[in-house]
């Protein structure tokens, strides 16, 4: 068994839980909290008054040391969601950190990040949560849970943490789709979990007053917007249920903001959770659901698939080498280089003077290696330019023809901008329109395949006719240049060079049966006095050799020798010598001497 302390603090308070980790799960003994005073622009973590709280809140409680879970706010850190291609899970924390420059703009390698995978939604895909924190933060987190003689041995994200014991608490709730809504006076913590696994984080100003009811109003509004955006990243996602942390007093906010969203609320006070602790709170505090995540931190190390720890990131798990067989094989396969460099230089050693003509023909290839080099690199600078050869006039076309009508409506300032390092082509812009729940369908409207869409800021206009104001940074893609060694071109088909004699030979042998019948086809055969003679003198011979088989071998003799051998007394007429003499074709007389060495 292992004991905890979970921590969270803020502008105005300093909480912690403690709690005894073991085999059948999580036992809470002490819950406490502390007042402090800080601006609200201000970091509590790291500054005089939260170790001063916390070192009373230790003394108070007894506590003596101990490992701290630090819970951090959602506004303290850069959360994206990224889908990834399927690989195996050991391989998943280096495919995370290659590709999270292009999901984080002000993130560098100095930064921590983990994740946490979701429920895939594509598949043959892997969708992730990546957090990514700052260095200096955690600088800040470290000192003070130091300075209190305390030891940080995680780091994770606050409504994550309040959703992960939520569902211990109630593990049917692993089988629906669940929005947790966490009340923090002035704000508001929102998460949704599906299977169990947190998939969509926000946070948003919402001050809670259960007794207004436009108070109710605002906050039905923001989850609603919660809803759509959760929707845009993960298409076909449905909330089952809504789940506020708060006391059982709160019943008729919970009728009524049930009512304004049309989805079922249900009520979790934290404090069910710690049923057998010794509970402390401060006088100021003013709503208990600022104590589900010190209470869900606790059930860390039951739910580590279900947490980001900024701590201790994912990392590769490098298997151990088997030193001994390394050795063994490398022994032997000295051994084995040995004798065969024997057997080389006694059997083949002639193979030197071939070896030698190689190595010359290699290195006379060099000039051209360092040529082609210059080029690949000469290219290199050509592609970078056209990578960030974007239309920003195309993109102004875009901007145009995509927004709302004027009466809605209108853009103010807008800057293109194009990094010459990275190519990262970015247009910033600020439009002003009548109704807040309109900034997300306008910022939708641009968000395609090639343009990313984010929000970096919303406030309220001077203009009483536009009263929101709303800044939008849209990443464009870089334009896509086909590498010139990838194109293909068609081949180039030679002309052929004696159609007059290839044409003939393959149309003859087709027609050798009506051709015997011609007289032009017979003359050439007999245009050799020499070889008529014997084909008429022996016509015993002739007449089954040139009858039968004659017509099966038409590839040579086509019909010339098939008509004087089957009309016998057309070789002795006069009328087959006459023809010869006017006929002075070349092509016939090579090819009879193949013809009478077949016929014999």
């Amino acid at each position: 068994m292992s004991k905890f302390i979970s921590i969270e603090c803020d502008t105005s308070e300093v909480r912690l839980a403690v709690g005894t980790i073991g085999l059948t799960g999580v036992s809470i003994e002490k819950v406490m909290s502390a007042p402090i005073e800080l601006d609200q622009a201000s970091q509590p973590w790291g500054s005089p008054q939260a170790v001063s709280a916390l070192k009373e809140l230790l003394q108070q409680g007894g506590i003596k040391g101990g490992n701290v879970i630090a819970c951090v706010s959602r506004n303290d850190i850069e959360l994206r969601a990224i889908t990834l291609p399927l690989v195996d899970d050991n391989e998943l924390p280096d495919m995370v950190r290659f590709a999270a420059p292009r999901y984080f703009a002000n993130v560098n390698e100095s930064w921590p990040l983990d994740f946490i995978t979701m429920p895939s939604h594509l598949e043959g895909s892997i969708d992730c949560i990546v957090g990514a924190i700052s260095p200096a933060l955690i600088q800040k987190i470290d000192s003070t849970v130091s300075e209190a003689g305390l030891t940080l041995k995680h780091m994770v994200l606050r409504p994550m943490a309040a959703a992960a014991g939520a569902i211990a608490k109630h593990p049917e709730w692993a089988n629906s789709t669940t929005l947790f809504i966490d009340l923090l006076n002035d704000e508001a913590d929102v998460v949704i979990t599906e299977r169990g696994k947190s998939v969509f984080m926000r946070s948003f100003y919402a001050p809670t007053d259960p007794q207004d009811a436009q108070s109710v109003k605002i906050l039905a509004s923001e989850v609603k917007r919660t809803l759509m955006s959760a929707v845009s990243q993960r298409p076909g996602l449905k909330v089952d249920q809504l789940i506020v942390w708060t006391k059982d007093s709160l019943a008729p906010f919970a009728q009524a903001l049930s009512q304004a969203t049309d989805m079922p609320v249900k009520m979790l006070d934290p404090f069910t959770m710690a049923e057998r602790a010794d509970i402390s709170v401060a006088a100021t505090t003013q709503t208990v659901g600022r104590f589900a995540p010190v209470l869900g931190a606790l059930q860390f190390p039951n739910t580590t698939d279900r947490l980001i720890d900024f701590a201790n990131p994912r990392k590769k798990v490098e298997r151990k080498k088997p030193i001994g067989k390394y050795i063994l094989a490398g022994a032997a396969a000295t051994g084995l280089l040995a004798a065969s460099w024997w057997w080389y230089s006694s059997r083949h050693a002639a193979l030197d003077q071939d070896i030698a003509l190689l190595k010359a023909e290699v290195d006379s290839d060099v000039p051209i290696l360092k040529s082609s080099t210059k080029n690949l690199a000469d290219w290199k600078k050509v592609e970078t330019f056209l990578q960030g050869d974007i239309l920003w006039v195309d993109e102004l076309e875009r901007l145009s023809l995509n927004s709302k009508d004027s009466d809605t409506t209108y853009f103010g300032g807008t800057t293109f901008a194009l990094e010459p390092r990275s190519n990262n082509a970015t247009i910033a812009t600020k439009f002003f329109t009548k109704e807040q729940d309109l900034v997300p369908e306008i910022q939708g409207a641009y968000r395609d395949a090639k343009h990313n869409v984010r929000g970096t800021g919303l406030a309220q206009s001077q203009d009483k006719k536009y009263p929101v104001a709303a800044d939008m940074l849209i990443n464009v893609a870089t334009v896509e240049v086909t590498d010139p060694r990838n194109v293909k071109r068609k081949p180039i088909v030679p002309a052929s060079t004696e159609p007059a004699t290839s044409e003939p030979a393959t149309s003859e042998p087709a027609t050798s049966e009506p051709a015997t019948t011609e007289p032009a086809t017979s003359e050439p055969a007999t245009t050799e006095p020499a070889t008529s003679e014997p084909a008429t003198t022996e016509p015993a011979t002739t007449e089954p050799a040139t009858t039968q088989p004659a017509t099966t071998q038409p590839a040579t003799t086509g019909p010339a020798t098939t008509g004087p051998a089957t009309t016998g007394p057309a070789t002795t007429e006069p009328e087959t010598t006459e023809p010869a003499t006017t006929e002075p074709k070349p092509e016939p007389t090579t090819e009879p001497e193949p013809i009478i060495g077949g016929a014999s």
